[in-house]
């Protein structure tokens, strides 16, 4: 059976490091799948950078929660964390049940055995909850869990609308497995722009809409990031097509992009070695967050010289950007969601 693919998408947790979201939404993913944390609240790492920036880049979500709940208490409690971190960015988007083989160990541990209808009825608490606060509901399954440990019939049966998201990583899916997904993950060795490394990938095919035409709230959020950067470049004289100051509103609107445009943060060669170069307050902005992301120390003392070339590379290759030591319109955008 060829069911038709509407979109692909990666799905990414702390594991993956920093990641570039424009640089993957410019490749053509239009939902990210974004583990908000796991367990008892704990919130993923790299969920408010990865989320802030699909929210205010437009790119729409698959949110989910790694379960380690082995009562129907707990799963319930799970869903909870994970809509308090959605209502963070979202009023209504797709969340995911994700219960694997270590969730299963983790509850033998405490001593308990999951069985089939331990399985479900912590998926229908999870998911009851999701659709209750008035988002999505999806399972994470695969074969050996569509046989062994959910009882999809009766979740349907007691939440409703269920999508599936399904894990089988094959070239081609059975018939009857295809029948069952909405989503496919058939990978997790994919290779994209703006990941490093290898990464989940899915095939979507079905948009999750939930019969909404429009699912998320788009008013962009305040990002310190940004907000700093506007600061700074108004400190140094930088004005937007008009003629005037930037509003200092942490959004990354229309005129601190024409803003962005203007400025080439470089260093001046100097025979085989580099001398300063740019000068002023986004030249410390920029410092402080290359020292932020990669943990380094250099000074911030606003002199783009070799180090803070070297540096700037170093960055650049962390967040999977071109290496050529110039702090860009590219650059500058990666490190306000890093």
């Amino acid at each position: 059976m060829d069911k038709k693919i509407l979109f692909e998408g990666p799905d990414l947790s702390y594991h993956n490091g920093a990641v570039n979201i424009k640089q993957m939404r410019d490749n053509g993913y239009r939902r990210i799948g974004i583990r908000a944390g796991y367990g008892k609240d704990n919130v993923d790492q790299r969920y408010v950078p990865n989320a802030q920036a699909c929210h205010n880049l437009g790119v729409d979500v698959l949110l989910y929660w790694f379960s380690y709940a082995y009562t129907v208490e707990m799963a319930a409690a799970e869903a909870g964390y994970a809509i308090a971190q959605a209502k963070k960015f979202w009023k209504k988007c797709p969340i995911a049940f994700d219960f694997e083989y270590d969730s299963v160990n983790y509850a033998r541990k405490k001593g308990v055995a999951i069985t089939k209808q331990l399985a479900t009825d912590m998926a229908v608490a999870f998911l009851r909850a999701v659709r209750a606060a008035g988002y999505i509901p999806v399972v994470y399954t695969n074969r050996d869990y569509m046989h062994n440990y959910f009882d999809l019939q009766r979740i349907m049966a007691e939440i409703g609308e269920v999508y599936v998201w399904y894990a089988r990583y094959t070239s081609t899916l059975p018939a009857s497995e295809a029948e069952a997904a909405d989503i496919w993950q058939y990978t997790s060795n994919g290779r994209i722009p703006g990941v490093a490394g290898n990464v989940d990938l899915n095939r979507f095919y079905t948009d999750l809409n939930d019969g909404k035409t429009e699912i998320t709230d788009r008013e962009e959020k305040c990002n310190i990031n940004i907000l700093d950067f506007q600061k700074a470049a108004n400190a140094d004289g930088y004005r937007d097509a008009d003629g005037r100051r930037l509003a200092e509103d942490g959004i990354d609107g229309s005129k601190t992009q024409y803003v962005r445009k203007q400025i080439s943060l470089r260093a001046k060669r100097a025979g085989l070695s580099w001398k300063i170069g740019s000068r002023g307050n986004i030249v410390s902005w920029w410092q402080r967050r290359c020292n932020e992301i990669l943990g380094h120390a250099q000074n911030v003392d606003g002199l783009y010289g070799k180090i803070t070339r070297s540096e700037t590379i170093a960055l650049q290759e962390r967040l999977n950007l071109a290496q050529d030591g110039i702090a860009g319109y590219n650059s500058i955008q990666a490190v306000f969601y890093n």
